[in-house]
């Protein structure tokens, strides 16, 4: 696994907590959606679709802090 400084750990919270509009501790597939969307405009309803099962890797419907942070480096 990658080390994280403190400051990219604080940087990738601050990222994690504005996706996660409803400010309840986890990201379900529409806030990811939108952030995908974001990132690259031409992803289609599908791939979102396919990212967020990919990332949600306990399977519950939603994204933990540590699954985003997994995904967001790549690990």
């Amino acid at each position: 696994m990658t080390e994280v400084t403190t400051s990219e750990l604080a940087e990738l919270r601050q990222s994690f907590d504005l996706v996660d509009s409803n400010g309840d501790g986890w990201i379900v597939s529409g806030e990811f959606r939108r952030l995908l969307q974001d990132l690259d405009n031409d992803l289609s309803e599908d791939e979102c679709l396919l990212a967020f099962e990919i990332t949600d890797e306990d399977g519950d419907g939603s994204i933990s802090f540590e699954e985003f942070m997994g995904w967001w480096t790549g690990e």
